[in-house]
């Protein structure tokens, strides 16, 4: 299912208000935090700047301002991973989903990943409950060899952002895609479940 929107910021925060009132939906508002990655880049509007590094990006100015996310480093080993791991066991009540750049965290200083740090991380994801958002603005439509960058670690996300090489910049365009369980917990009668904004606007938006 697509929604599309007018920029990559904007993709983001349709996918970050999806992964919330997803778990609302499903009946565990206590859900509302995101694990992002140390020089991550999501967008300029306040929900991705909250995702985005605190620290080093263009949005330190911004860092009290905007909600606090759970920003880890990026895996580079067991030793690491196995810290995620025991990290997520303990928040996954707190946690609505993990994002991430997947490959090549572009503006961070073109730092690149495996495609099997990014599968482990999917997986760690699934394990813990976690909505899973590949942010593939700037990765997307074959930058990174493959279609998409998460073919190459052989993922399908939970939700995926696509922007810039949709129209090759003629026009503003965006899309936040999301797979059937992410749809299925908007579709419903209940105009608060079916929330942005009114009862079929998602069925609609997301045909």
């Amino acid at each position: 299912r697509v929604f599309f929107s007018d920029s990559g910021s904007v993709a983001v925060e349709v996918a970050l208000k999806m992964g919330l009132q997803y778990w609302r939906n499903r009946g565990k508002p206590g859900k509302d935090r995101f694990l992002c990655f140390r020089d991550g880049y999501h967008g300029d509007t306040l929900g991705a700047m909250a995702v985005s590094d605190p620290e080093h990006s263009m949005h330190k100015a911004f860092k009290n301002a905007v909600i606090k996310q759970f920003v880890v480093d990026i895996p580079a080993d067991e030793y690491a991973f196995s810290e995620l791991d025991t990290l997520l066991a303990a928040l996954s009540g707190q946690m609505a989903g993990m994002i991430i750049e997947p490959l090549v965290q572009g503006a961070g200083g073109m730092k690149f990943h495996s495609p099997d740090v990014l599968a482990a991380l999917h997986a760690l994801a699934q394990k813990h409950q976690l909505l899973f958002i590949a942010d593939e603005i700037a990765t997307g439509f074959g930058r990174t060899g493959s279609l998409f960058a998460c073919e190459e670690a052989g993922i399908a996300p939970d939700i995926l952002c696509l922007g810039k090489a949709l129209t090759g910049g003629v026009l503003p365009l965006a899309a936040t895609l999301a797979q059937g369980h992410v749809f299925d917990a908007f579709l419903s009668d209940d105009p608060d479940d079916a929330l942005m904004h009114g009862p079929t606007y998602m069925a609609n938006a997301m045909a």
